[in-house]
């Protein structure tokens, strides 16, 4: 096959397959390629030299997204005084080499279907001096679906499939069926705003993602968006079971307590969260945490457990006026509970006071707190106590923030703060603070610190 050149010659094409077969083509510009064999590629006997611009492709393509046989490029010299601008159509596997005058270029991608994007975007530019050899430019390109459902599904009892409904805001509607552990790619839906949901999750099934099993998107018209469903499922008798839960906020901390009770007594931690109320995070970094250890101290072989918890969050409390706290419960053989949600200012009643409290080093041996606290309702459930500590002192790498340490997972009942030891990993020279977070049965909070344990 013959083309004209860049500067009025013929271009010869060779294809992989002829270099294998060690075919000698008589090339003036051109050689095509597979990107294993870039260095074997140059023929000896083709008149023109150096520089050499070669252009590699690297093309992923989601599951059922199509993809091109074929890609282009266009090729122009910047100043337009040489006179090059030639397009060259090559499959996505191959490199492709040419010939060109030292001077400026600028590379296009052009002619890709709407749902292949380069990475970067489709333009490259390359300067090629007299004393260049080769100059590479490289396209990374992804074929995506228009919209990709994925349903990725583990734990005991599993299911196999899910049905998916999606639904546009003029009412609009697409179902299906999307299989566990597996991705569909629909290319025929509209673009806009889309509501998904996933249904027929079985009774011992839950959608553990951040929103649930109701997932929302605003689809661009080259589409792209990935949607991931994660599946939880549990053994149905053997799962924990949430009985109750309340919670409050802070001064910035979010304060709760739940209580649980598992069939085999065998409870391990929680995951919390502050959501929408719909299930989606509203905390800075948009994710869950997890807390573990439920099954030492007072939760040793327990089969009903009542949970005093805080985290440190940092959100205003107008930020979190209209907000849920979320809690699930799993256990050592990875059953989980329901997810169960409590709104965040929803509690009746008056909140605990405290009179005193005072945190203080007695030698090095521990640090003592006193906490004079009392209720109107007298109805404190208990309260939860972490220590601020120098930076680095559980062992991580500083980062210009203290640390911040939590004593029980499990909390504590009542109002008697437990002594802090700091013979062992904690030394009485990493505590900067003891803060306590108190909580009720309605959920009234508060948050007491002394950050001066030295009196």
């Amino acid at each position: 096959m013959s083309a004209p050149d860049l500067n009025g010659r013929r271009l010869a094409t060779t294809s992989l397959r002829s270099l294998i077969a060690a075919a000698r083509i008589r090339a003036a510009a051109v050689l095509l390629c597979s990107t294993a064999f870039v260095a074997s590629c140059k023929d000896t006997n083709a008149p023109p030299g150096p520089p050499y611009l070669a252009i590699v492709t690297d093309l992923t393509t989601w599951p059922g997204a199509a993809a091109p046989t074929r890609v282009s490029y266009r090729v122009r010299e910047l100043s337009g005084t040489i006179g090059i601008d030639r397009r060259l159509r090559i499959t996505p596997t191959d490199t492709v080499i040419i010939s060109v005058p030292p001077a400026s270029y600028l590379i296009e991608a052009v002619d890709l279907p709407a749902n292949c994007i380069p990475r970067n975007g489709t333009d490259r530019g390359i300067v090629l001096g007299p004393d260049d050899n080769t100059g590479l430019v490289r396209y990374s390109i992804t074929c995506r679906g228009l919209l990709s459902i994925a349903a990725l599904t583990d734990g005991w009892d599993a299911d196999n499939s899910f049905i998916y409904r999606v639904r546009n805001e003029n009412g609009g509607e697409w179902t299906g069926v999307v299989p566990a552990n597996d991705t569909i790619v629909l290319n025929d839906v509209s673009s806009g705003a889309l509501e998904i949901q996933l249904a027929g999750i079985a009774p011992n099934c839950q959608a553990i993602n951040d929103g649930g099993s109701r997932l929302s998107v605003d689809l661009d018209p080259i589409g792209g968006a990935a949607l991931v469903f994660r599946i939880a499922c549990s053994a149905q008798a053997r799962r924990p079971r949430i009985l109750s839960l309340v919670s409050g906020y802070s001064f910035g901390s979010s304060i709760f307590t739940f209580r649980v009770i598992d069939p085999d007594s065998d409870l391990d931690g929680y995951v919390w969260d502050i959501t929408d109320c719909l299930g989606n995070s509203i905390l800075p970094e948009k994710r869950e945490r997890t807390r573990r250890g439920l099954r030492g101290g007072r939760g040793a072989l327990s089969d009903t457990l009542t949970v005093v918890g805080a985290f440190e969050v940092g959100l205003s409390s107008a930020e979190v006026a209209n907000a849920c706290t979320e809690v699930r419960v799993f256990d050592s053989q990875a059953n989980i509970s329901e997810i169960v949600t409590h709104r965040i200012g929803s509690a009746t009643g008056f909140a605990p006071s405290v009179r005193f409290f005072n945190a203080r080093l007695e030698g090095t041996l521990l640090v003592r707190s006193i906490l004079e606290a009392s209720d109107p309702e007298q109805d404190i459930v208990g309260h939860f106590v972490a220590v601020r500590l120098r930076d680095g002192a559980l062992g991580g790498q500083p980062d210009g923030t203290p640390d911040l340490g939590i004593m029980d997972p499990l909390g504590y009942l009542g109002t008697s703060v437990v002594d802090i030891p700091t013979t062992g990993r904690i030394k009485w020279d990493d505590v900067y603070a003891v803060i306590v977070y108190l909580i009720d049965k309605n959920g009234n909070v508060l948050r007491v610190e002394d950050s001066d344990v030295f009196r």
